[in-house]
């Protein structure tokens, strides 16, 4: 999907991460942050584009990560799935921004670092560079990595209350914000109010098994009440806002059982932003955990400023995925806010254009309050929050208090990144609840990638270089094949790279990654059938069907070629080794127009590189036995 632009620069590429000899900590002239430890970030623009440019535009947001635990899998596989989704669109040629960071205000944060004998800050500069690391050996390759320590977020929080200040309610004209005295169950764990049908037959929150504290003060409560009719307009008008389907359906049961209003300040916890003075009675309040994280998305790219639209809105039909709501559109929700400047007045009609990756725990707080707030605030909503399910081990959600953690960085010290990355995302279906065991993880990598991909590019490798002194085999001559299940070997292999080349970019486009892998290995399958029946190495003694084998390696390597692209956004670094081995130009992550499509046939010849094991087998006793050495 494309339109033509009229921006008045071409879009750009980022190459964001941890700091490092190629990474600086300078803003950039599209966002112009202030130089701050709190984000990362290397600007490079893209070489000279017509100002006519068809650019689709994609900007994804994971959830930022609380800070008062070390990474675990369950936060990989959301950093992973998301990374794999901006590679597939930066490799579509897509303008994407990618954000995720860290979450580091509120109670909880206070008093561990207090346990530890540290300032507050100090702790979440520690902690938060454990996360930078992290995904950095997962190769996960964000735009930026913000932090709500960053002052740009504070000034951004304050406007947002000012906002809600003055906005008035949609059915009673009420203010949103008012204080008043309140007495609840508290959860630490999930920070925030249950009432009793949110707790187990125990009385326990269902998530962190451990019973909620009765608190009682006196905070500023945001008028969500008001909010469930226009929450059901626009979820009725467009049922893409939350996918999949049945978390819609989820959302919108919970908005038409009534909604309370809900706290969005905390006295007396001073770990946290401070609400603007101009606030009446707001001295000692800081802004609600959620409140504050939320925001997030919009401060990362320069709201309250105008230059956030940049990413959050798009012109018709360049929104990357299914059509947001027209900005405009939010004025009749009657939200009461400001009308937001980003749409106030302009000419052209703009789109949403934020995608929230997020887990299924806090699907309320985006798909409920949050909406809500925005409205409040007269800002337009994001296109659409996808929820995906959890990770389990041993039955019970990964977490810091059940103690049951699989740390993502020794996994993939072990095993490394890619193979960790291709686990997560076909492993089980995206979106839906996974298990993960050490058994079940070795299984899967040793049969998909050691024993289908990494064997199919070391056989044929081998015999590039054992029959063809390392040059690809340049003829293709299909109907020299004497056995017909030779032929019929082949036939299958086109047939499949055929299907993968419309099925593998769709299923990527409609978040089915772990079918794009499918779809993907289908192919491999394919590939190694048509090996079987071939069997090149008793062709190569016979130099009457030397053009059979080369007809065979030929296939091969394309279908490795294409392998390599279809693949890279899972495993890049894997599919990059095999691109240079196969002595292609370029890249998998830019294939060009048209790379990706199946191109059976004569080719050039080339230097294909030596032989190397992509992916060794994963021996788990031996593994063992080098630990306890």
């Amino acid at each position: 999907m494309a339109i033509v632009t009229d921006y008045t620069r071409p879009p750009a590429t980022y190459h964001m991460g941890a700091p490092g000899p190629e990474r600086s900590e300078a803003g950039n002239d599209l966002l112009s942050p202030p130089a701050s430890a709190a984000c990362h970030f290397r600007y490079t623009p893209r070489p000279s584009l017509s100002w006519e440019t068809i650019v689709p535009r994609f900007y994804i947001t994971t959830a930022i990560d609380y800070v008062n635990g070390s990474p675990h899998l369950g936060h990989a596989y959301e950093k992973v799935l998301a990374d794999a989704l901006a590679r597939w669109h930066r490799q579509q040629g897509h303008a994407t921004y990618y954000l995720t960071g860290t979450d580091e205000h509120g109670q909880k944060v206070a008093r561990t670092a207090a346990s530890l004998g540290l300032e507050p800050k100090a702790f979440v500069d520690q902690v938060s560079q454990t996360f930078v690391k992290a995904w950095a050996a997962l190769d996960v390759s964000y735009d930026q990595f913000f932090r709500t320590t960053d002052k740009r977020h504070e000034l951004a929080v304050q406007e947002l209350f000012r906002r809600l200040n003055d906005a008035l309610s949609p059915k009673t004209g009420q203010p949103v914000l008012y204080e008043e005295s309140y007495e609840g169950l508290y959860c630490e764990g999930c920070e925030a109010f249950k009432t009793e049908k949110d707790l187990d037959e125990n009385g326990e929150c269902p998530i962190h098994h451990t019973k909620p504290k009765q608190v009682q003060e006196s905070n500023f409560f945001f008028r969500l009440s008001e909010y469930d009719e226009a929450l059901l307009k626009h979820l009725e008008a467009h049922p893409e806002f939350i996918q999949p389907d049945y978390r819609r359906t989820e959302v919108m049961n919970v908005i038409k059982g009534g909604l309370q209003d809900v706290s969005v300040t905390r006295p007396n916890v001073p770990w946290g932003i401070a609400l603007p003075d101009e606030i009446e009675g707001s001295a000692g309040h800081t802004a609600y955990v959620w409140a504050d994280a939320l925001l997030n998305y919009l401060s990362a790219i320069g709201w309250p400023e105008r230059k956030y639209s940049l990413w959050w809105l798009a012109k018709p039909n360049e929104t990357g995925g299914p059509a947001g709501a027209r900005a405009d559109e939010f004025e009749r929700l009657d939200g009461q806010g400001k009308p937001g400047a980003a749409w106030a007045g302009t000419r052209d009609p703009q789109y949403t254009n934020a995608f929230h990756l997020i887990g299924k725990d806090i699907s309320r707080f985006h798909c409920v309050l949050w909406p809500a707030l925005l409205l409040a605030a007269g800002i337009p909503l994001p296109r659409q929050v996808y929820i995906h399910g959890f990770i389990y081990a041993r039955g019970e959600r990964l977490s810091k208090t059940l103690g049951n953690i699989v740390d993502p960085v020794e996994l993939t010290s072990n095993f490394g990144a890619d193979a960790v990355r291709f686990y997560l995302l076909d492993s089980f279906p995206t979106g839906k609840d996974g298990e993960f065991t050490l058994e079940q993880f070795v299984e899967h990598c040793n049969t998909h990638l050691a024993n289908k991909l990494g064997n199919l590019a070391s056989r044929t490798t081998t015999l590039v270089h054992k029959n063809f002194a390392g040059q690809a085999p340049s003829e293709w001559a299909p109907d020299a094949f004497t056995d017909a299940g030779a032929r019929e070997g082949l036939d299958a292999v086109l047939a499949a790279a055929a299907s993968a080349a419309t099925e593998v970019p769709k299923a990527w486009a409609e978040l089915r990654i772990n079918e794009a892998l499918e779809q993907t290995w289908l192919v491999v399958e394919r590939a190694n059938e048509f090996v079987d029946r071939t069997k090149p190495w008793e062709l190569a003694k016979d130099p009457a069907r030397r053009a059979e084998l080369a007809t065979t390696l030929s296939a091969l390597l394309e279908t490795l070629r294409l392998v390599a692209i279809w693949a890279w956004p899972a495993m890049p670094k894997k599919c990059e080794a095999l691109w240079t081995t196969l002595g292609l130009e370029g890249s998998p992550a830019a294939p060009g127009e048209g790379g990706s499509v199946p191109a059976y046939g004569p080719t050039a010849e080339r230097a294909i590189g030596e032989t190397k094991i992509l992916f060794p087998r994963i021996d788990l006793k031996a593994l063992a036995g080098e630990a306890k050495a």
